[in-house]
């Protein structure tokens, strides 16, 4: 096989510069015929969404360019057991449909964290809560953001700034001037591009290896067909993917993100479909990109070079480009219609990112001081939000140029070790109702410490883990190493035309400790950590009467009958929903206090102040 270098036809910057302009113009759209002055309408569409377009928004919102980049190269170095983890995604939106989707949907919410003043009455606890799920959001735009710019960068030439501000530009201006309507249908395009790309790379990649059988019986060989790893130690076993997978996406299903889609949609039953439609997708999805790991070394043994092992490629995140712009350069434009499909997995995790947090900013961040402003100056101070987050997320994924490893890996680690703390507070509000205040604030701070210690001693001292052998270097031109990037995962150097690699295998030593659990496992301390704790702590600080304060509606419903809380009196979804708009608690006299809807029936439950129309 000759060298790395591959150059793209002019076909190819037509397609991407297409597939761009077409979500700048939904935007665009949006801005000029579609116009967005109320906060509602800015944030959740004014709650009349469709199914179908939500459906799509929130699966592609979440598989981002990280997974179009990690999973194929997590599978080419370890193996097909991470397709498991989907399927424990999978598992985590079945759960979903029991928990979140019944729980948020009829509290008619606009911010996730409001649920927490709702719950404990307490703006504190809201405000540190929010704070570590914004800071986890900040993270994760930051991990999609830099995908696609690496690619770009190797690709194309231009450097790794030019390549951020490209993709950042495009998504903050049409997210800032389209509100959420914009980014749900960017999505629903972008996910059409996502799965034209995927089987193009496929189709041609099978047929220039010799078909399904074949390449089959060389990943077999090479032992990238596994699906059925036990060992609880393994970094991929049937139980961490599944019961990892599942507690990391529940981050996921508990993030604004997806309570902006919840409360987008126009029934409760609409809200399940939702979900439920997603697990088909993400089943089609992962199996799509496990298969292209597997194809991937299948064309590098078939070719007979390895472009990580030859030193064509410094970082293991970019054998799936470099595979596919190989493969797809000899038919004009489907090389841009892949760049095209990880720009859109980027365009949707940020632009989604972005506009949950303008929501956090001006429903929770600055609640108080912009309280009573007119809607309009409301929905104004959000889009400017939206542009403060895009820039902040352009810093983010600039300072992540020099991480090593598999970007999934990676960011399940900053989910699990962030979000997993956040879950457990809403899991211990909704599953537990004599938590109170106390138990609250000390479940996050605790469930913090403790994976936070899990995921950075991991980091520092948890002993390498097991790699497969890479494909054969025989047939590769040494001389040519024009991908080659100053962002090393692993040494490779090449000398006086020999190669000379340190990707041997390397196994876990005899001795396991904590620090050498599966990167999956971080979620479910996490979440467990937090829990526990929150319970211990409420039953020390005293909470019989908690129970008793607790409207039901803030307790999942399948908790209500374990129990024994009354059921809401209204069965309707509109006259059982809680007003919209309510923010702080009474923290001053003079205030314009009302009885909230929700505690019309409770008279011993601080009022709340609201701002109905």
């Amino acid at each position: 096989m000759a060298g790395g270098e591959t150059r793209l036809h002019w076909a190819d910057y037509v397609v991407t510069v297409v597939c761009l302009l077409v979500a700048l113009g939904i935007g665009v759209f949006f801005a000029l015929f579609r116009q967005q002055k109320t906060k509602e309408e800015y944030l959740v569409g004014s709650r009349r969404m469709g199914v179908a377009p939500v459906c799509l928004s929130l699966f592609v919102t979440f598989q981002s360019a990280i997974s179009l980049l990690g999973t194929p190269s997590d599978t080419y170095n370890t193996g097909t057991m991470v397709f498991f983890v989907f399927l424990g995604i999978c598992l985590s939106y079945i759960v979903s449909i029991f928990t979140v989707v019944p729980l948020v949907y009829p509290l008619r919410l606009t911010s996730v964290y409001h649920y927490l003043e709702l719950r404990f009455r307490s703006v504190r606890v809201k405000n540190l809560i929010t704070v570590i799920g914004m800071l986890q959001t900040s993270v994760y735009m930051g991990f999609a953001l830099y995908s696609p710019a690496l690619v770009l960068q190797a690709a194309v030439g231009l450097s790794l700034w030019v390549s951020l501000v490209l993709v950042s530009s495009i998504c903050t201006i049409y997210t800032a001037i389209g509100g959420i309507k914009s980014v749900i249908w960017t999505d629903v395009f972008q996910t059409v591009i996502v799965f034209t790309g995927i089987t193009a790379g496929l189709t041609k990649g099978l047929l220039r290896v010799g078909g399904f059988s074949h390449m089959a019986n060389i990943a077999k060989d090479g032992g990238r067909l596994d699906f059925g790893e036990v060992d609880p130690k393994a970094r991929h076993s049937v139980w961490s993917t599944l019961i990892g997978g599942c507690s990391m996406w529940m981050v996921s299903q508990f993030s604004q993100p997806s309570v902006q889609r919840i409360s987008s949609l126009s029934s409760l039953q609409s809200a399940r479909r939702c979900f439920l439609w997603n697990i088909p997708l993400l089943l089609l999805y992962g199996g799509s990109l496990c298969l292209m790991g597997v194809l991937l070394y299948t064309y590098f043994v078939t070719t007979g070079c390895d472009p990580y092992a030859a030193g064509y490629i410094h970082n293991m995140n970019q054998v799936a480009p470099y595979f596919m712009l190989h493969v797809l350069k000899d038919l004009p434009g489907l090389a841009g219609l892949y760049i095209s499909m990880l720009f859109s997995g980027a365009l949707s995790t940020v632009s989604s990112g972005i506009n949950a947090l303008a929501a956090n900013t001006v429903e929770d961040v600055f609640a108080g001081p912009l309280r009573g402003m007119r809607d309009t100056t409301v929905t104004a101070i959000a889009k400017f939000a939206v542009v403060v987050y895009g820039v902040l997320s352009l810093g983010l994924a600039y300072l992540m140029k020099n991480l090593p490893g598999p970007v999934t890996q990676l960011n399940n680690s900053v989910a699990g070790a962030l979000g997993s703390p956040v879950l457990g507070v809403f899991f211990l509000s909704a599953g537990f109702p004599r938590c109170n205040t106390y138990g609250a604030a000390g479940g996050v701070v605790v469930g913090s410490a403790v994976s936070l210690t899990v995921a950075v001693g991991s980091a520092l001292y948890g002993t390498p883990r097991h790699s497969l052998a890479p494909g054969p270097v025989d047939r590769c031109d040494v001389t040519n190493t024009s991908w080659t990037l100053p962002a090393p995962w692993n040494v490779t150097t090449a000398t006086s035309g020999v190669i000379s690699t340190s990707f041997s295998p390397v196994h876990s030593s005899a001795v396991f400790t904590l620090w050498d659990i599966s990167y999956l496992w971080f979620s479910v301390i996490g979440l467990w950590a937090t829990v526990l704790s929150g319970i211990v702590i409420s039953l020390i600080t005293g909470c019989k009467e908690e129970a008793e304060k607790v409207d039901p509606r803030l307790i999942f419903p399948f908790c209500r009958k374990l129990y024994g809380l009354a059921e809401p009196e209204d069965t309707t979804e509109e006259d059982n929903a809680i007003p919209l708009e309510m923010s702080g608690l009474r923290e001053a006299e003079g205030n314009s206090v009302h009885e909230s809807k929700l505690y019309k029936d409770n008279t011993e439950m601080a009022p709340f102040i609201t701002n109905q129309k």
